[in-house]
């Protein structure tokens, strides 16, 4: 996720604080990091803290909308990694917390960040390549190895990801044909 400050994505924002359940994972993230912001075991001490204005929520998919709305019961704009969560119901409370709150409410498709797709994008929607009468949208290199489902016991499983490769990656496909080509599939 620190690679969208690399990037210039967000070249104007600042890292003031993290958190992760997991102290190993903070020790790993501080020998990559130089950033003095402070490191959090509880997200709502993090929350808290007054430290920040955004949170980029990146946690097992079941999470997302119980800290989103823990953000948005504060005030504090979120930016929730897809997919919105694993149970509709969890969803629906999220959005509807989402529209009546002051604080701004949005979803993350990683891949819209890839100089690649900005570059099919801004192609197409210029019109240079003239009108689009059909699209045929075939990524075959996303090949998730073993120790990627071994980096957390939700990885892969109908409760913690709620549909597998489904809702893992297919997001990411229907997204992004749907943005570079400016039409839903």
């Amino acid at each position: 996720p620190l690679n969208i400050f690399d990037k210039g994505i967000a070249k104007d924002a600042e890292i003031t604080a993290f958190c992760d359940t997991n102290p190993e994972k903070i020790e790993i993230l501080k020998s990559k990091t130089t950033t003095n912001a402070p490191y959090f075991t509880d997200y709502k001490e993090m929350l808290d803290s007054g430290l920040i204005d955004v949170v980029l929520v990146e946690t097992p998919h079941y999470q997302h909308p119980e800290i989103v709305m823990e953000c948005l019961k504060r005030g504090i704009n979120v930016i929730c990694d897809k997919p919105a969560g694993v149970y509709t119901k969890q969803v629906k409370e999220m959005n509807e917390m989402a529209a009546s709150s002051n604080a701004v409410f949005g979803m993350m498709f990683n891949q819209r960040t890839n100089p690649m797709y900005i570059k099919m994008r801004e192609l197409i929607q210029s019109g240079e390549l003239g009108a689009i009468r059909r699209t045929n949208w075939i990524i075959t290199n996303w090949f998730r190895t073993q120790y990627y489902y071994d980096t957390g016991s939700w990885r892969a499983t109908w409760a913690g990801e709620g549909g597998g490769v489904l809702i893992n990656q297919c997001p990411h496909q229907i997204d992004l044909v749907s943005w570079v080509i400016g039409e839903q599939p």
